[in-house]
């Protein structure tokens, strides 16, 4: 099993310097320091290569994001440290997320299967915006609508504050993460039984 660790991760650092369309298997042996051979015993083709590089960095981004995650804290505070780890995700990784960009779109990609494995690996994410909006605490929105005005917010701000067009102040990341808190509360959430 390490091996294929090992060879998924040069796979990642292949792509990550020369993008998809010059990745080749020559290259990723050689980042790999293995034959093209060993390469072929753990995947079948590119695409199976592709699909499981995609698994393994979206779990590895599920437990960044769930570090200090505790299902008993409040839900404010959940949101809080789902936010921070998101946009410390992308600052510490950059190039990690432009990969995971660039993967959505590779030719041939299992989406649904992706899809299917997203919906596990983010499952406490998912689960936490469902009970929001099943208890109407959360607008009564579609819950993939929800996302882009809240957690997605920390990987944007992220993306300016390492193009230099947002200091990294944390009094203004956390102006905007409440912003975004609010931005998902129903506001009518008080007045209902």
């Amino acid at each position: 099993m390490q091996k294929k660790i090992k060879i998924l991760k040069a796979a990642e650092a292949v792509l990550t310097e020369h993008g998809f369309y010059a990745f080749s298997m020559q290259s990723l042996a050689k980042q790999a320091e293995v034959s093209i051979g060993t390469i072929y015993r753990y995947f079948e083709n590119k695409d199976a290569l592709m699909n499981e590089l995609q698994k393994l960095i979206r779990t590895e981004s599920a437990d960044q994001l769930f570090t200090g995650w505790d299902d008993n804290l409040p839900d404010k505070k959940k949101y809080d440290l789902v936010w921070q780890n998101a946009f410390n995700f992308v600052i510490n990784n950059p190039k990690r997320m432009t990969l995971m960009e660039m993967l959505h779109y590779v030719p041939n990609m299992d989406h649904a299967e992706v899809t299917v494995f997203e919906n596990e690996t983010f499952k406490r994410l998912i689960n936490f915006y469902q009970q929001g909006i099943d208890s109407k605490r959360f607008l009564n929105w579609q819950l993939f609508a929800l996302m882009p005005i809240s957690i997605e917010t920390a990987l944007n701000l992220a993306k300016q504050v390492i193009r230099g067009r947002v200091p990294p102040d944390q009094f203004q990341l956390n102006l905007v993460r409440d912003a975004s808190w609010q931005a998902i509360q129903n506001p009518h959430f008080n007045q209902q039984d």
